[in-house]
This record gives structure tokens, C-alpha cells and sequence, in this order.
């Protein structure tokens, strides 16, 4: 097999254009979110914060991250006035992280703003083969990581 042949091979296969066009759409989010100096994962955070009060550990499994990373994520967000932590009134062991009204702004304008950013870059697409996507991706996620089925 030629050299050409085997990267014509790699390039078209599905998992390999899977994984590159992630990565464009995350460098595309990423770039887009420096308007708020944050990254997807941080907007996450803030995202699953938004209208409720979760301890650090529950962002940690909502978010799939370990604990280190998640303390700085919340030390960024405090440091943007976007979070703040604070003690449980039932369980003073714990830390609650609770958005502030600007953290709460920023994810209504990061999301607003991501969902026009996805449009655009699903433009190529129809609306039914966005949708079906969609639901292919959710399939996928759902036969190879069940925590993931609702991401």
C-alpha cells in the first residue's frame, strides 16, 4: 500500500473525519468564548450552575471532571465575577458554587451567542439532516457511553 494510499484511507475514514471536524467546531467555540474569557468547559460549568446551586463535587460528575481542574475552573470564574462559592445552610461542610447575576448574563449570551455560531457552522446542512444528526450523534453516545446518552 502507498503512502498516499494509506493517508487517502485514514482521511476518509468516518472516525478520523469525527475527530478532526470536533476539533474545528471546538476551535471555533473556543475562539467565539474568548469574548467572555472563557473556554467550552468553564461555559459548561457555568451552564449546569445556572438557576440552581450545586456543590463542587456534583459539578465535578455533571461535568466529568476531576476536582483539581474543577477548583480551578471555579477560582477563573470567581476571579471574572462570574461564581461564587458559598457554605451550605444545610451541610456547612459543603461548598456551594452559585452564579452571579453577571455569570448568569454571560451564559445567557454565550449560549444565545453559541447557538447562532452552530447554525453556521451546520449551515452546509438542511434543517432535517441537522436534525438527523443530531439524533445519530445521541444514538452513538448513547451505545458507547450511557452516562453520556443526554449530553
Amino acid at each position: 500500500m502507498s503512502t498516499w494510499t494509506a493517508a487517502r484511507q485514514i482521511s476518509s475514514a468516518t472516525g478520523y473525519m469525527l475527530l478532526r471536524l470536533g476539533d474545528l467546531a471546538r476551535d471555533r467555540i473556543e475562539s467565539e468564548l474568548r469574548r467572555w474569557e472563557i473556554s467550552g468547559k468553564e461555559l459548561r460549568v457555568l451552564g449546569y450552575a445556572h438557576g440552581q446551586e450545586l456543590s463542587q463535587r456534583d459539578l465535578c460528575e455533571l461535568a466529568d471532571t476531576d476536582r483539581t481542574t474543577m477548583v480551578a475552573v471555579i477560582d477563573k470564574l470567581e476571579r471574572l465575577g462570574y461564581a461564587r462559592r458559598t457554605r451550605s445552610d444545610a451541610d456547612r461542610r459543603k461548598q456551594l458554587v452559585v452564579l452571579t447575576d453577571q455569570g448568569r448574563r454571560v451564559v445567557e449570551e454565550a449560549l444565545a451567542h453559541m447557538t447562532e455560531v452552530e447554525a453556521g457552522f451546520l449551515a452546509p446542512l438542511e434543517p432535517a439532516e441537522r436534525r438527523q444528526l443530531n439524533d445519530m450523534i445521541a444514538r452513538l453516545y448513547a451505545a458507547h457511553d450511557p452516562a453520556c446518552s443526554a449530553p
